[in-house]
């Protein structure tokens, strides 16, 4: 399948196919989205917007028509609901009736859908259905179609973006150990993009939570900037460049440039930010929720390569954490790809890989 992920940052083209059990990657690339063009996972500059996307298909030579694309942002409602059970042809009508509680926007400006997740006996007996409700203004959606229409594809799919960081890393949110008996055994994906930050929180491969924090890499690059008084480009090479202190050997060095003393007193500074928000929302889902623990935390997005960041945040939010691979379990053909540009990017690359994943 042929998948785009439109970040603030840049712009991601993936290609999989079916090979055996798993995947292969036919063909990829990434190109840096317009200035401002992209907010927050709202397009605001369509024409400048397709004018890079059509410029990265030609480069990399994909020719398919038929694409996968996912939205976000905090106007992207994704609740979990229940309802008695009912016929499949009935779902809508159900979710409709409910939809008024959870969507803050009219529902006539809306778009709106549902998936059914599994059916469960409540204690006194009666049985009903957890649904997933997906909401998001038509406003949210029409500048991606505008985008798609310019460069002549046509949407498969419109996906969220938490449902195909879910489907990258599958290998990551089933556990040895045993579920818990009396509870929720929850794992986090935390997507630490350019314009926002993406908590998901999964039950095995279920959806159970999503929330979009309005602080990312960018914030970290702007800040830099400023204070050391350069470019925006050289802000992002600093950024990458500079290693959290962690640990007593690091803390004790002496010969650091201040240079990276500042960007790294920058980055400790908008990571505590993000950490202070990621942890009002796991104590909400928590209050929301019976008896939930949280397993482990899964990070990637562009910010995933600063240096100890995960070691950092880890201690910060108090749960077990690992930087995920995109690419684990997708057969790479290191023939016809530039491994250490592949290498590079790939944490940047996990939605668009989950949406390329995604079958139907």
């Amino acid at each position: 399948m042929f998948a785009i992920d439109f970040g603030a940052r840049s712009i991601k083209v993936a290609k999989l196919s079916k090979s055996g059990s798993g995947y292969e990657l036919d063909n990829y690339g990434a190109a840096f989205s317009p200035e401002d063009g992209i907010i927050h996972g709202e397009i605001i500059n369509p024409i400048g917007v397709a004018d890079v996307l059509g410029d990265l298909l030609r480069e990399v030579g994909i020719r398919d028509k038929k694409v996968l694309i996912a939205i976000t942002g905090q106007k992207v409602i994704v609740r979990e609901i229940t309802l008695p059970p009912m016929e499949d042809k009935e779902l809508m009508g159900g979710v409709m009736w409910e939809a008024p509680k959870y969507v803050p926007y009219d529902l006539d400006e809306a778009i709106i859908d549902a998936k059914k997740i599994e059916e469960f006996t409540e204690k006194d007996g009666n049985k009903m259905m957890r649904i997933l409700l997906v909401a998001t203004p038509k406003n949210i959606v029409q500048p991606y179609m505008e985008v798609l229409k310019k460069v002549r594809l046509i949407p498969k799919v419109v996906d969220i973006v938490s449902s195909a960081n879910i489907r990258t890393f599958s290998n990551y949110l089933f556990d040895e150990v045993e579920e818990k008996k009396d509870g929720s055994l929850i794992n986090v994906i935390l997507s630490i993009g350019a314009s926002n930050t993406n908590i998901t929180l999964a039950e095995n491969n279920n959806l159970k939570f999503t929330r979009d924090i309005l602080i990312g890499g960018n914030d970290i690059t702007k800040a830099i900037a400023k204070s050391l008084n350069i470019s925006f480009t050289e802000a992002e090479k600093v950024k990458r460049e500079t290693r959290i202190a962690f640990g007593k050997e690091e803390e004790g060095e002496e010969n650091k440039e201040k240079k990276e003393n500042e960007a790294e007193k920058i980055i400790l500074k908008i990571l505590n930010q993000i950490t202070k928000e990621v942890r009002k929302s796991l104590s909400y889902y928590k209050t929301q929720s019976q008896k939930v623990k949280y397993n482990k935390m899964i990070l990637c997005g562009g910010c995933a390569n600063i240096k100890n960041i995960d070691k950092f945040l880890s201690e910060q939010i108090e749960i077990p954490m690992i930087i995920g691979d995109p690419l684990e379990g997708i057969g790479v053909n290191e023939g016809s790809f530039d491994m250490k540009r592949l290498n590079k990017l790939k944490q940047s690359l996990a939605t668009v890989i989950g949406l390329a994943k995604r079958e139907r």
